[in-house]
């Protein structure tokens, strides 16, 4: 999420050979085709989170959303009792989005912006993962090698993703050699251009079954419809606490938002 503006280059790849690694009896082991990157931080994304530990810390915002509302009765020369009244109920309207109500009302709208699946292309389609931390990507690694070990005709690509997440899929049953991914992406954007990349030299014209979490799936379908990339969607639900779930809701209705504004859904 964010304000994901910056252009993305797809040479940023390290475009370099997977090392072989040698079997014992002198042939090469299928290793994963992985690719790493140039350590390139966008600036914009230190202030990015500072502004979400804010929304999603509660006693940091009620405070300050009292203070606002001081402000506001100041400005506005209002009487004391309309002042204790904006301060107390500025705060306390804004503490619904923190209630499961708002998570579930934020989930269900998120689901509406979901894209409708493209029809099935002429070729197998490539089963694209999106980095999203270790407990949504023990998900997401689930539902892939599912797919993947269903048909072996279907190859992996993890995108913006630690290396162990697509050994993870090794570990579930799946070839190396049907693997593939970078550390690259930094955003969703850059996971979709990247992958698009990607997949323009190594599978051009192949559609994408695409597995995230049920938050970030219409942004991230969008995004890569948005490449011209036939996407068939697949949300993979992490198990995760009520205020985890809560995070991501805002976070995406934030992103949602904003790439709407941005044009890239």
């Amino acid at each position: 999420m964010g304000a994901e503006i910056t252009p993305v280059d797809p040479q940023r790849f390290d475009r370099s050979s997977p090392s072989a690694v040698l079997r014992l009896d002198g042939h090469p082991q299928p290793v994963i085709d992985w690719r790493t990157c140039p350590s390139a931080p966008l600036a914009w994304i230190p202030l990015r989170e500072l502004l979400l530990g804010l929304v999603h810390t509660p006693a940091l915002l009620l405070p300050l959303a009292a203070a606002l509302g001081l402000a506001l009765a100041w400005w506005w020369q209002l009487p004391r009792v309309g002042t204790a009244a904006l301060a107390l109920l500025l705060p306390l309207a804004l503490s619904a989005i923190y209630s499961p109500a708002a998570t579930t009302l934020l989930s269900s709208w998120l689901e509406s912006q979901l894209p409708l699946a493209s029809l099935p292309g002429p070729g197998a389609p490539v089963v694209v993962l999106l980095g999203r931390g270790d407990a949504i990507a023990a998900a997401t690694s689930t539902a892939a090698a599912a797919q993947l070990r269903r048909d072996p005709s279907l190859s992996a690509y993890v995108s913006g993703d630690a290396r162990s997440t697509a050994e993870r899929l090794v570990q579930l049953g799946v070839a190396p050699s049907r693997i593939a991914g970078d550390s690259c992406a930094r955003t969703t954007w850059e996971n979709a251009t990247l992958t698009a990349a990607w997949l323009g030299q190594h599978h051009p014209g192949a559609p994408v079954l695409l597995i995230t979490d049920p938050w970030q799936l219409p942004r991230a379908a969008r995004a890569f419809a948005r490449q011209g990339l036939q996407v068939q969607p697949l949300a993979a639900e992490p198990q995760l606490s009520a205020p985890e779930r809560n995070r991501l809701a805002l976070r995406e209705t934030a992103g949602t938002l904003l790439y709407r504004l941005q044009g890239r859904m």
